[in-house]
């Protein structure tokens, strides 16, 4: 990777795993690289509210995008989009007024029934949502739910697994989060919601079992009070980033119920409907241990 950086932020590459450093000033596509290096040498995501006196939102939107822009140039291609923070006590918890958003990429999918190597992660944790996939590509800002279920194929069950993999969870803030693209990792889809009418997806309860034992209950009006104007929210603050809603994609609203720790078993979420959505967290390889000599 060619790095192009201003003279602190070269000290601040070099330095960032090992010292307490200072506020640096940089570009987002620095910042970016920062983010990808550290993670490509083993190291978790560090905190830029830390380093970086002028995060805010816009510049964090800004990081995001050249995080994701690095992605696709690996031939990554996005999969759809996620909203984060409709669940008012994550907007409580975190101290953010307003969702946020962020970037789901299509090797991040598994299928119901995945077996799914808990080495891909670093702390792993549990969303059950209700997802969305695009029908037509959307070319504009729309204006109504009404306008908005015009795009809409179909709804289906979905469990986000984010990787909270920082270097003090406890220290994040919501610019943290959207400049290191709302921690997207991976993603379980299940079969389409058999619905009359998509506004049906609001009656929605869930729980989340792991190993047959409930973890877990939400409702999926926790994403905003409603799930399409969560839905309406995301498609908007996509559009407004510049990103191509595409055929296709698929739109995740939210948590419903909790974050919940992705510790290794068998996990099931029921949705009612005659939905539920399966996977199993296998552990994460252990390190060979060194041979004394």
């Amino acid at each position: 990777m060619s790095l192009k950086l201003h003279t602190p932020l070269a000290v601040l590459l070099c330095c960032l795993s090992t010292a307490t450093l200072q506020a640096a000033d940089g570009s987002a596509d620095d910042w970016a690289d920062i983010i990808q290096l550290e993670l490509k040498h083993g190291q978790p995501m560090p905190l830029l509210s830390v380093y970086y006196d002028q995060l805010n939102r816009d510049s964090a939107y800004d990081i995001q995008r050249a995080l994701v822009t690095h992605e696709m140039r690996k031939k990554r291609t996005i999969g759809g989009y996620k909203a984060g923070f409709t669940n008012a006590a994550l907007r409580t918890r975190f101290h953010y007024k307003e969702p946020i958003s962020g970037v789901l990429f299509t090797d991040g999918a598994f299928k119901d029934g995945a077996e799914i190597d808990g080495g891909l992660f670093k702390k792993p944790m549990l969303e059950v949502e209700i997802g969305y996939v695009l029908r037509s590509p959307i070319t504009r800002k729309l204006h109504s739910v009404a306008d908005l279920k015009t795009y809409i194929s179909h709804a289906l069950p979905v469990v986000e697994i984010p990787d909270l993999n920082y270097t003090n969870v406890g220290g994040l803030n919501a610019y943290d989060i959207i400049a290191t693209n709302v921690s997207a990792s991976h993603y379980v889809v299940g079969a389409p919601f058999l619905l009359k009418d998509i506004a049906e997806t609001n009656d929605i309860k869930v729980a989340l079992y792991r190993d047959e034992q409930v973890i877990d209950t939400g409702s999926a009006i926790d994403a905003l009070g409603n799930q399409l104007e969560a839905l309406l929210w995301l498609v908007n603050d996509a559009y407004g980033h510049g990103w191509q809603l595409q055929a296709g994609q698929l739109l995740i609203t939210g948590t419903l119920g909790k974050m919940n720790p992705g510790a290794p078993g068998s996990y099931r979420a029921d949705y009612g409907l005659g939905r539920t959505l399966s996977f199993a967290l296998k552990p994460a390889p252990t390190a060979p241990q060194a041979q004394a000599k």
